[in-house]
């Protein structure tokens, strides 16, 4: 009961930092006008997001007690834990416009950009929901050194197949750039894959592209 009771109340006082704080570019932070219980209209519980919120502070609930009694995390379950604290958020802000609350959104995918991926599966994911952008899948590395990144152990022969696979793809993002002429290349990266980093670093040196972390989308 006890332990219970502690998980509670650390987690009502994180959420409740969270919902007041907006993180800029860099590391500072902006206090933002409160919100309260009052404003709330009538509404529906958006059941699969409030059961969202609760199974993910289950999960962030097992540093309270791994790391009792001080709490100290160090840097990477710090943003370990933190990620599992604003994921929750985000489910929670979803269950409140169910209430007439608004919330800053998830990053929002434009029309005059070019965004690149790494897999077929998001590509279709991606298109599913917004068909107007335009988007295209490496299906794997830009170049053939990063996947010797990848997989060191990789034969000459496979490895010629590859370099192959990706100058048809790069030449295919070169056409859709001098097609579109998009305002920005982004890649989206989920930045605990080690492939979306090399692509988005590759597209970088290419052609000057930017990222965004795909846990910023609505997916």
């Amino acid at each position: 009961m006890d332990r219970m009771k502690d998980s509670k109340a650390l987690i009502k006082r994180a959420i409740s930092t969270i919902h007041t704080l907006k993180r800029r570019e860099g590391s500072t932070l902006e206090v933002r006008s409160p919100v309260s219980y009052r404003d709330a209209k009538a509404g529906r519980i958006d059941i699969e997001e409030f059961k969202n919120a609760v199974y993910t502070l289950l999960e962030a609930d097992d540093y309270l007690y791994r790391k009792a009694p001080h709490h100290r995390l160090e840097d990477r379950e710090a943003k370990e834990f933190c990620k599992l604290i604003f994921k929750c958020k985000k489910h929670l802000d979803k269950v409140l416009e169910g209430f007439d609350f608004k919330f800053q959104g998830e990053v929002k995918l434009k029309e005059d950009k070019l965004y690149i991926v790494s897999s077929k599966k998001l590509l279709r994911s991606l298109k599913s929901k917004m068909p107007e952008i335009n988007v295209i899948s490496t299906d794997g590395v830009l170049h053939p050194e990063d996947m010797k990144t990848l997989r060191p152990d990789i034969s000459e022969k496979a490895l010629k197949g590859i370099s192959k696979k990706c100058e048809i793809i790069r030449r295919e993002i070169e056409k859709l750039i001098e097609k579109l002429k998009p305002s920005e290349v982004v890649v989206i990266v989920d930045e605990s894959n080690r492939g979306d980093q090399l692509v988005y670093l590759r597209a970088r040196e290419l052609y000057g592209a930017k990222k965004i972390d795909i846990e910023d989308l609505d997916l």
